[in-house]
């Protein structure tokens, strides 16, 4: 069962695409030649580009100048990706700047072997893990909106129809089921007709 479960990350692995933002020197070489032993689809790109390339899974991006975190702002936005920084000092500015770029893993100058897999693999993890999260946030936000209209539809009906909330209620839902029309549309359309 381990072994299946290992099989299984690294075969998520060698199907990560990284990109590496980092000046060409002996740690950008360092780092990528780890990634490629590790199987990973590896790039590299310096300068800081102005926007995150489509078919990137991971960033590993220097972050040592508050210049270079102007110029990745972009990042900060993107739900997609894994962000790891490479940083050589903590200051207060550097990390200050880490949390604005929702930076999910922090790798130390000089680069070494030791930690890039570890960072790589629960960065990933941590990546994910807030993604899934954002996904159930809009899915509960969606229902919330949808209960709240269910919940205006039925006032509307139960005032135009002199019933109880319950009876309005009821029928709001009978008539659903009965049309195929989900509960949240009808209730949509009872608010849009009031409001006329």
């Amino acid at each position: 069962m381990q072994d299946e479960r290992d099989d299984k990350l690294l075969r998520r692995l060698r199907q990560t695409r990284v990109l590496v933002i980092h000046p060409d020197d002996e740690d950008r070489k360092t780092l990528n030649d780890h990634l490629r032993r590790i199987g990973c689809q590896t790039s590299t790109i310096w300068p800081v580009p102005t926007s995150v390339p489509d078919d990137v899974d991971v960033v590993m991006f220097l972050l040592n100048r508050l210049d270079d975190a102007k110029d990745l702002t972009w990042m900060a936005s993107s739900d997609t990706i894994t962000r790891i920084a490479i940083v050589a000092y903590e200051t207060p500015e550097i990390l200050a700047e880490l949390e604005r770029l929702h930076v999910h893993g922090v790798l130390s100058k000089p680069v070494r072997v030791f930690g890039v897999l570890s960072a790589l693999t629960t960065s990933i993890g941590v990546a994910r893990h807030e993604g899934r999260l954002k996904q159930r946030i809009k899915s509960l936000d969606e229902t919330l909106k949808a209960r709240r209209q269910i919940e205006k539809a039925v006032a509307i009906l139960s005032q135009t129809k002199n019933i109880t909330e319950a009876d309005a209620y009821k029928r709001l839902r009978d008539k659903s089921m009965s049309s195929k029309i989900a509960i949240a549309d009808l209730a949509e359309a009872i608010i849009s007709s009031n409001d006329i």
